[in-house]
């Protein structure tokens, strides 16, 4: 590639970092070690304290520095890992992928050698408010943020002590085989009318046939009979939910391909992710990726294009272990009781004497809850792990892929389920989940812990070719909103998440379909609009409108309302007010059938979940992004299986008249709306969410002053960055939006960096900036230039 040349622009040895008018760095080396060097000296000038803090967070090192509160965080996350584990994967590393660390951490480190010079000027404010310094980088502290926020993160959401609460609850409530039947509903691990990535026929399910096998001769057991689970885990706040589409030469004008991703991870002050452009050892590519990454996640090179959106494909299961009665240091396996492996954690805690921490592992994996007085612990087995820093390379290398082989070699080594996306200079396309998923035994329901006593082992791993993946559809484009990757993929086994026929994906699809071609700003405007559509309305908006219509003469205006309604929630004159009245009815109305369907068919505990409707509070802030609520795709596909004389394991209508219950449903949230508005239907409105940039990282943890954080009013059904590449024959231009800006430094006047929060109007806007690769537009976009001596 061009980038292997690129280095010889500069002195042997040296590092050039030249920013442009947005601040992102473009660093030139020649080796991996200085070019990663530039790198991690570049983002710590920018971002040294959320450096600090993820370092922290992803190794449970917070209450060393931020007191007792921080305690119990800091042991959740010591059991979720192994450093001696990670130690061993680095000691495994080729060389020049050591190198990549190692050079990063220096970079760092060079950055805090100026700090001790000068203290008063380059010292970030928020660590005198917080009242400690930092601490020189490691190769091992580079690969943790990596692991603990992306991995032990998006690679490890699970619920499955919390569906076995909710089965249990509903077997309470409504016996063995009506609970059964409605949890079968409630999480489904297969709904065939649910949308899917690769089109229907273009992926044989059949490749994952060896997914589930039978047992050998005499060694069939009962299904496990569902309990409580002692002590239920909370499910994972933050949840990203990201989107993509990508044009081929088919479906593309003005370009030959065009990929436009909106990664989400949250909504962060700083932001969550960090610009760069990588040139020479190889490279030749820029792009972003989540900061203290040391590689481009969402970017392009000379030749490609690439991307990703989380998967959610299961490879990870909780296992349920029988303590020993007279050694909880055991538990029972394979006939016998069996010494758990331990070590101890010691804990720094800021003001505190230090506190132990005895971590258990099994034979299944990590143990995060060990429970002696209930005889209890429950053990978790993940698909990618002893994999992390593979995943992690594989990641930085892609940057190097020229064609397609290339890339899907290493989507191949990366195992945690994640989708990946690709656009080439000749249009070509495509997509492929990567991940590591298990050979389960037959009987092994992946939605809730199984026995740990081995009757529900791993049978091993499916093939990569197993794994959904398309080259060049038929469509001429790929688009995802975290949907199903293909027919006969199973579902997540998270109570919080399901694929169903309603799926906001098809605010992206419908578009796609309708258009014959898109110019790369139609397909910018496609995804910008799209953050504006309320993801719901088109699953139930034409059977309300049509029933709408019965309600008493002086309710017209109801009607009327309703069938005026676009679907869009918009505030264009910024008084804090949704524009359309029928946002405020549609949104009651939910609220209001989810109820009368769902309520008081649930547990109490958990009825909450499903009745929610996912929509913010007015004045309330955005989490991530909106999406269908797992109560509304449970209601919306049981209307449908009326409508079409399916019948249902359970039925959630209780043989009620469907359309009398949406009426109902109406005449309430109309009453609602009267007493808290008024009588007058054309003054209904709903108060609007915004977008905030939290102070506290994506484990809740500050990495930012509470008073640095800022809110977008309304909020957008985005990605926390936008990016989009537009490729044609010999030249290919990117483009992002990731507010509020590139720098997070405060300095100790209170003053913020340059680049703080200057892309934060061009989110209001929808705006994009330019991003720069080739040697004379970055020359001519350079501002500040820096050549770093080793």
């Amino acid at each position: 590639m061009a980038g292997c040349q690129i280095a010889g622009q500069q002195p042997e040895g040296d590092i050039l970092i030249k920013r442009d008018e947005w601040g992102t760095p473009h660093v030139y080396a020649d080796s991996p070690y200085r070019l990663f060097y530039g790198y991690g000296y570049a983002i710590a000038q920018d971002r040294l304290f959320q450096l600090e803090m993820s370092r922290r967070t992803t190794q449970g090192r917070v209450a060393e520095v931020l007191g007792r509160d921080y305690l119990a965080f800091d042991e959740g996350i010591r059991r979720q890992y192994s450093p001696q584990a990670i130690a061993r994967q680095l000691a495994a590393l080729a060389p020049q992928e050591l190198q990549i660390l190692q050079g990063y951490a220096e970079g760092i480190n060079r950055h805090l050698g100026e700090i001790e010079q000068r203290p008063d000027s380059v010292l970030p404010k928020q660590f005198s408010h917080y009242q400690f310094q930092p601490r020189p980088w490691t190769a091992f502290d580079v690969a943790m943020v990596y692991v603990g926020s992306m991995i032990n993160r998006f690679g490890d959401y699970n619920t499955e002590l919390d569906n076995q609460n909710l089965l249990a609850g509903l077997i309470e409530k409504h016996g063995l085989k009506g609970g059964q039947s409605l949890f079968e509903v409630l999480l489904a691990n297969d709904d065939p009318q649910a949308p899917t990535t690769i089109a229907r026929g273009e992926w044989d399910p059949a490749r994952r046939s060896a997914a589930v096998v039978p047992r050998t001769a005499g060694t069939a057991v009962e299904p496990p009979l569902p309990m409580r689970a002692v002590h239920p885990i909370d499910p994972s706040s933050g949840r990203g939910f990201s989107n993509i589409i990508v044009l081929g030469a088919k479906k593309s004008a003005d370009a030959r391909a065009i990929l436009v991703n909106g990664p989400q991870f949250g909504f962060f002050q700083p932001a969550y992710t960090y610009s760069i452009g990588l040139h020479g050892a190889g490279y030749d590519a820029v792009g972003n990726s989540p900061f203290g990454y040391p590689l481009i996640q969402f970017g392009h090179n000379r030749e490609i294009s690439w991307g990703s959106t989380w998967g959610a494909g299961d490879n990870v299961d909780v296992y349920r272990l029988q303590l020993n009665p007279q050694n909880p240091n055991q538990y029972w396996f394979q006939g016998r009781y069996r010494d758990f492996e331990r070590r101890v954690e010691t804990i720094a805690v800021k003001g505190e004497a230090p506190r132990q921490l005895t971590v258990y592992r099994s034979a299944q994996g990590a143990v995060f809850e060990h429970l002696p007085e209930q005889g209890v612990a429950y053990a978790r087995r993940r698909g990618w792990e002893g994999q992390e820093l593979a995943t992690l390379m594989a990641w930085n290398q892609v940057a190097k892929a020229g064609n397609h082989a290339q890339w899907l070699a290493q989507v191949e080594r990366s195992a945690i389920n994640v989708n990946w996306y690709y656009a080439d200079q000749q249009g070509n396309i495509g997509y492929a989940l990567g991940g590591r998923y298990p050979v389960r035994l037959q009987g092994h329901d992946s939605r809730l812990p199984m026995p740990g006593n081995g009757d529900y082992e791993w049978q091993g791993f499916l093939p990569f070719a197993s794994n959904p993946q398309v080259f060049n559809p038929a469509s001429g484009y790929i688009a995802n909103w975290n949907n199903q990757p293909a027919e006969g993929f199973p579902g997540p086994d998270q109570w919080w998440y399901a694929w169903g026929a309603a799926d906001r994906y098809a605010v992206l699809d419908e578009r796609l379909r309708q258009q014959a071609r898109f110019t790369p700003e139609q397909a910018w405007s496609l995804m910008m609009e799209a953050a504006f559509e309320d993801p719901n309305a088109r699953y139930f908006m034409p059977r309300l409108l049509a029933l709408s219509e019965r309600l008493p003469a002086e309710l017209a205006a109801v009607h009327q309302a309703l069938a005026a309604w676009d679907y869009q929630d918009l505030d264009r004159n910024r008084d804090g007010f949704y524009d359309q009245p029928a946002t405020a009815i549609f949104r009651r109305w939910l609220g209001q059938m989810l109820d009368l369907t769902l309520a008081d068919q649930l547990p109490p505990a958990q009825a909450g979940w499903f009745t929610d409707t996912g929509y913010s509070a007015p004045g309330a802030s955005s989490p991530g992004s909106h999406n269908i609520s797992v109560g509304t795709k449970v209601l919306y596909r049981a209307l449908t299986a009326k409508e079409q004389g399916e019948s249902l394991p359970f039925d959630l209508f209780k043989g009620h008249n469907v359309d009398e219950l949406m009426l109902q449903a109406l005449r309430l949230s109309v009453a609602q709306l009267k007493r808290e508005q008024g009588p007058q239907v054309s003054a209904w409105r709903q108060g609007v969410s915004t977008l905030r940039f939290a102070h506290k990282n994506f484990l809740g943890v500050p990495q930012a002053l509470q008073r640095e954080e800022q809110a977008l009013a309304p909020s957008m059904n985005l990605g926390t960055e936008n990016n989009m590449v537009v490729l044609s024959e010999g030249k290919v231009s990117g483009f992002e939006l990731a507010a509020p800006g590139q720098s997070g430094f405060i300095a100790a006047d209170g003053s913020p960096g340059k680049h703080y929060d200057d892309q934060v109007p061009l989110l209001r806007e929808q705006r994009k900036r330019r991003t720069w690769l080739s040697e004379d537009e970055i020359e001519r976009h350079t501002v500040e230039r820096l050549r770093l001596q080793l």
